[in-house]
């Protein structure tokens, strides 16, 4: 296996996955990787993904945040213009929220690393 092929997230339906700087979602009951598609290149690796409870959207973290709808090819960058780069980790979802936040850690503007909450509907992001 190529020590550059990483997974990132699994669930009973996809799994989202990375080879270097770009990520992958398959479905898991096609056999054919023809079938994969690319649903974000991230400078530098991604840190973490992960597919929403609902299956509604993969998130990506790394050099900002990636979102990705499933229902469609759209999506949109967070963080990731050269002269704001956000670097973010550790992307999850907690029972706490609805299916529309994400969690993830970054560095604030005094220099402490937070976890934020993203509203990946509105794209607002707050500190917790």
């Amino acid at each position: 296996m190529n020590s550059a092929f990483r997974i990132l997230y699994e669930c009973d339906q996809y799994r989202l996955y990375s080879i270097y700087e770009n990520v992958y979602l398959k479905n898991i009951h096609r056999s054919e990787s023809d079938n994969d598609i690319i649903v974000a290149s991230v400078y530098g690796d991604p840190d973490s993904g992960l597919i929403s409870f609902g299956n509604d959207y993969v998130a990506i973290a790394g050099c900002g945040i990636t979102i990705h709808f499933l229902n469609g090819d759209e999506g949109y960058e967070i963080g990731t213009e050269a002269d704001n780069v956000f670097w973010t980790e550790g992307i999850y979802q907690s029972g706490e929220d609805d299916f529309n936040y994400v969690r993830f850690t970054a560095y604030t503007d005094d220099g402490s690393i937070r976890v934020h909450r993203l509203n990946v509907f509105d794209r607002k992001i707050e500190v917790l």
